[in-house]
């Protein structure tokens, strides 16, 4: 055992070498993202003054009669530039993104946190959809949500205590129960029906769950539990400065593996002939040439299973039940707030169990997901710039895009007002692929090439 701690500490200590180094080109990046932000500004204007200066000039009709003294105006026979065309693009399959935040997209379940981080007379602050809200336990243990937002004069309840059940607001001492109402006003008269806003909430799984819906909740999912066999390993929360379905995206996209994450886990890894996604389920399946199943599961999570044939390494044209080793993964992409996501990444492992009991092995996954992270996000942060500028993220999409494709339609569903057909799609998750044909077709480009083999 003491040897196997010498070398986790050496690993460790790469781990940790290896971050900096991330972190770095981390910085690298977002800097120029910021220069190429600017340029982009400056030929921007540096356009729309070429294009303007022309009609400042006089035009030929009302031109005075032809002389010697040089002209301040074009020339007629001086052309502007022409701005290039873009290419047309295909069909796209009908896909929009869209940093908007779907109203419709409210009436779900969403795990808030974990239930090992909202322990007795702590509170947990986060947004959803642009509100805040604070977690705490009331005087029976159970979790509540309430209004991060004192009905007094609006100070945030999560700068204050949790008293006997109650949040109590730092600014006066006005305290709040689980259903949001005033218990207490110290130093007046104490006014009746005064309380903030709550959410349903329920605990479930190791997870916190709110509805911000409207209505009567639905029943609150109950797949989230590690398959049998595992034991979790970490528990990561992160704060994203991206959408929540770009985000999402990247996550449903393995192809992108062996280009991104060349410091992290795909480090070494060949690039493929083919990337294919064989879709076993309607919202799942699994990857070749890689051992990985994958499923999305409405409406902002995401499981993968990754088989490895010995710690740390991964096994190419095998599947994830053939490999002796599991790690298992599950996301979830809260929005958070426009142009942000409340990230809670939970990581789980069928060996190795002893490595949970290993003096900050929290910091070193903590270290391990912010590398791969950082991989990832300068990327979706520079689409994300592209979305708002007009871009198309759906212009081109192909046939390892499967599962991102139904991910994005479901997504769009839910834009269209349709709840109930999305309620429906996620209701409809687990078909099999026998059970798929009355379903319209990706029919994306490699699809068909990929059937015939």
């Amino acid at each position: 055992l003491k040897e196997q701690l010498q070398n986790l500490q050496k690993e460790v200590d790469a781990a940790r070498e290896r971050l900096q180094m991330t972190q770095s080109r981390v910085d690298q990046n977002l800097k120029r993202v910021n220069e190429l932000r600017a340029e982009a500004v400056a030929l921007e204007r540096m356009r729309a003054a070429t294009v303007l200066e022309p009609s400042t000039s006089t035009s030929t009709a009302d031109a005075p009669a032809a002389s010697s003294a040089p002209s301040t105006s074009y020339s007629p026979q001086l052309e502007l530039p022409r701005v290039r065309s873009s290419p047309r693009s295909r069909r796209g399959k009908g896909l929009q993104s869209s940093m908007e935040m779907e109203e419709a997209l409210r009436n779900f379940w969403y795990p808030a946190e974990f239930s090992s981080k909202l322990t007795k007379d702590t509170m947990v602050p986060f947004e959803i959809f642009g509100e805040p809200w604070v977690l705490f336990r009331d005087e029976k243990g159970q979790p509540s949500c309430i209004k991060d937002q004192c009905a007094h004069r609006a100070c945030p309840l999560s700068l204050g205590k949790v008293v006997e059940g109650r949040v109590e607001c730092p600014y006066h001492g006005w305290q709040f129960n689980g259903d949001g109402a005033c218990t207490k006003m110290p130093s007046t008269a104490f006014c009746r029906n005064v309380g903030v806003a709550a959410l349903p909430c329920a605990e479930r799984d190791g997870f916190i769950w709110v509805w911000p819906g409207e209505g009567m909740p639905d029943e609150v999912p109950n797949w989230t539990l590690p398959p049998a066999g595992f034991e979790v390993h970490a528990e990561i929360m992160v704060d994203v400065p991206v959408e929540h379905g770009l985000l999402m995206e990247n996550l449903l996209d393995l192809a992108h593996a062996p280009f991104t994450h060349t410091s992290t886990f795909a480090r070494g890894w060949p690039v493929p002939d083919f990337v294919k996604f064989h879709a076993t389920k309607l919202l799942s399946g699994n990857w070749d040439p890689y051992p990985i199943d994958m499923g999305f599961h409405p409406p902002c999570m995401v499981t993968s299973m990754i088989g490895l044939a010995q710690p740390g390494k991964i096994m190419r044209g095998v599947t994830a039940d053939q490999c002796e080793n599991h790690l298992h993964q599950l996301h979830v992409c809260m929005p958070s707030k426009k142009g942000h996501t409340r990230l809670l990444y939970r990581m789980s492992l069928d060996f190795m169990g002893w490595l949970r009991h290993v003096p900050y092995i929290d910091r070193v996954w903590k270290g391990v997901a912010g590398q791969v992270l950082g991989e990832d996000l300068v990327l979706v942060l520079g689409q994300q710039d592209r979305l708002q500028r007009g871009g198309d993220t759906w212009s081109h999409p192909v046939s390892y895009d499967k599962i991102a494709v139904r991910y994005r339609r479901w997504r769009n569903t839910v834009a269209e007002g349709d709840v109930e057909g999305s309620r429906e799609l996620a209701r409809s998750a687990s078909m099999s692929a026998g059970q798929m044909f009355s379903i319209e077709e990706d029919d994306l480009p490699g699809e068909q090439a990929e059937r015939t083999n």
